[in-house]
C-alpha cells in the first residue's frame, strides 16, 4: 500500500454492539497499516430505521435494510467512505453502487440461550416464555419445543438482558458473537447448529464501500478474510433464491471442509413458511468450483417446498 488517503470516513449504527464491531474493524486496519492510517480515520454513528421502531415486529415494518438504510444513504451521498455492518443485517441486493468489499474473520455463528435458570433448550420448563426478535429462531424453537411460549422482544442486547433480570422472560435467544463482542460472559449457553440453524452471515462483520472508490477497496482487500468471504457468498446465494427479507424464516451456515482430500462447502440450512407448516431443515455439500450455482439452485428448490412459488 503506497499511499493512504488523507481522510477515511467510516460509519455504522450507534448501538453498543455496532460500536464494539467498529472497534474490531479499526483494530484490523491498525494492525495492517499501523500509524500511517490511525490519524486519518473519522468515525460516524447513525440511528437506523430498525432502531427507531422498537414497538413493532421486524417482520411487520420492512426488509433487511432496516438496520443499514441510513448508513447506505450516507455512503451514496459521499458523506462516508465505508459502512461497517453485521452481515446478517444486509439485504441480498445492496443499493446500486455499493458492494461488500471485505469481511472480517467470522466470530461464533451459533445462537445462544440466555437465562438465569436454564442451561439448554431441553430443560426449559413447559410453557416457559422465550423472547426473540427473529422469526427464524421462533419457527425452529416451535419445532423443537412446541410447548414453549415464544414472544417478540426488541431492543439492544443490554435491554433484552434486563428483561430477563426483571423476570419478564424465562430465557431469550441471542447471537453468540454479539454477546462475546460485548464482553458478556455469564448466563448464556451455545445452541448446537443442528438444533437451530444460524442466520445467513451470522457472526460476520461486513465492510461496504462504493464500487467506484478503488482506493478504499484496495485498502479493505488487505484486511479481507478470504475463507469467510466465500462462505458468506455461499450462504447469500441460497438467501437470494428464497426471499432475503425479514419476512421469511431462513437459516444457513457454510463451511469449507476437506472431503477425501478435496475442498468442499459443507452447508447446513433451513427454511419455512411463515406459519411453520412447510418446514425444511437439512445439510448438504457443494463443489468449490460450483458453489454459487449449487447454493442458488438449492434455494430455488426449497422455495418451492415451502410454498413461495417461483422467483
Amino acid at each position: 500500500m503506497k499511499k493512504i488517503l488523507d481522510k477515511i470516513r467510516v460509519g455504522s449504527r450507534a448501538s453498543p454492539l455496532a460500536k464494539a464491531q467498529m472497534n474490531i474493524f479499526l483494530k484490523a486496519l491498525l494492525n495492517k497499516f499501523g500509524e500511517k492510517i490511525e490519524n486519518k480515520i473519522e468515525v460516524r454513528f447513525y440511528k437506523t430505521s430498525g432502531d427507531k421502531f422498537l414497538n413493532k415486529n421486524i417482520s411487520e415494518i420492512g426488509n433487511k435494510g432496516l438496520f443499514t438504510k441510513e448508513i447506505d444513504e450516507a455512503q451514496l451521498r459521499a458523506e462516508i467512505d465505508i459502512g461497517v455492518h453485521s452481515l446478517k443485517d444486509l439485504p441480498t441486493n445492496l443499493p446500486e453502487g455499493l458492494i461488500i468489499a471485505a469481511v472480517l474473520p467470522r466470530g461464533d455463528c451459533r445462537d445462544v440461550i440466555y437465562s438465569k435458570n436454564y442451561k439448554n433448550l431441553n430443560n426449559l420448563k413447559k410453557k416457559a416464555i422465550i423472547g426473540t426478535s427473529s422469526i427464524r429462531r421462533a419457527i425452529q424453537l416451535k419445532h423443537l419445543r412446541p410447548d414453549l411460549v415464544v414472544k417478540e422482544i426488541r431492543g439492544n442486547v443490554e435491554t433484552r438482558i434486563k428483561k430477563i433480570k426483571d423476570g419478564k422472560y424465562d430465557a431469550i435467544i441471542l447471537a453468540a458473537a454479539g454477546l462475546k463482542r460485548l464482553g458478556i460472559k455469564k448466563n448464556f449457553f451455545e445452541i448446537d447448529t443442528k438444533k437451530i440453524v444460524p442466520a445467513i452471515g451470522q457472526g460476520v462483520i461486513a465492510i461496504v464501500a462504493d464500487k467506484k472508490n478503488k482506493k478504499i477497496i484496495n485498502i479493505l482487500r488487505e484486511i479481507n478474510d478470504e475463507d469467510t468471504f466465500v462462505e458468506s457468498e455461499c450462504e447469500r446465494e441460497y438467501l437470494k433464491a428464497l426471499d432475503g427479507s425479514c419476512q421469511t424464516p431462513i437459516g444457513g451456515m457454510a463451511r469449507i471442509k476437506n472431503v477425501k482430500g478435496k475442498k468442499h462447502f459443507f452447508f447446513r440450512y433451513m427454511a419455512s413458511s411463515l406459519d411453520g407448516k412447510n418446514f425444511v431443515k437439512n445439510k448438504t455439500y457443494f463443489k468449490m468450483s460450483e458453489f454459487r450455482f449449487e447454493s442458488l439452485n438449492l434455494g430455488k428448490k426449497i422455495r418451492k417446498k415451502i410454498g413461495l412459488g417461483k422467483l
